[in-house]
């Protein structure tokens, strides 16, 4: 098999050091330009705010940015926020609804072999889902260990669900009290036509 940039990957997929090697990070930068964009489509026909700033998300602005934040927030609260952090990979960090996060690209080693039309594919994926079809995102604990969050994204395009644990502690201290936190976020609200 031949990668992207012309090395030679034996059956047994990529060399080991792929994995731990980037090439052509910048290849990425795009992503911040399309982000941006899609963002000002979402200004002009959903009922959303728009608040940028440093801070708006501390665990996805961990590492470092290259501009502010973005949060769009719908009017009609049934509807989940969407923070979008752009990274200095140059990349994309984003939190829909309460926990859920991903990063575009996912990894961006040379073994992973990502390219940026591929990884916006997938953004504008998670996007359109939540903004026309909503999802559903939930906190349990189980009964002798750790919590977990779940995620499930539905559309007539896509399709995406998964978990991930929780420390016990977290879990305990988020819930308080209770058994589970569900939240079923609904569609956003398109404009009315004036």
């Amino acid at each position: 098999m031949t990668g992207r940039f012309n090395w030679d990957w034996s059956d047994e997929g990529p060399p080991e050091e792929a994995y731990s090697r980037v090439t052509e990070p910048e290849r990425f930068a795009p992503l911040h330009d399309w982000a941006l964009d899609t963002v000002a489509g979402l200004e002009r026909y959903y009922e959303i705010t728009r608040v940028e700033g440093i801070g708006l998300d501390h665990d996805l602005e961990r590492s470092q940015i290259s501009r502010p934040t973005v949060k769009l927030t719908p009017l009609h609260e049934s509807g989940a926020p969407v923070t979008i952090v752009f990274t200095d990979f140059p990349g994309l960090a984003v939190r829909t609804g309460r926990w859920f996060t991903d990063w575009f690209p996912s990894c961006g080693c040379d073994a992973c072999d990502e390219m940026p039309d591929g990884v916006f594919q997938e953004f504008m994926e998670l996007v359109r889902c939540v903004v026309s079809s909503g999802f559903r995102e939930s906190l349990y604990l189980s009964r002798r260990g750790d919590g977990w969050r779940t995620s499930e994204f539905r559309s007539d395009e896509y399709s995406r669900s998964g978990e991930s644990r929780v420390p016990r502690s977290e879990a305990i201290h988020i819930l308080n009290g209770q058994d589970e936190i569900v939240f079923r976020w609904a569609p956003w609200q398109t404009k009315s036509k004036s």
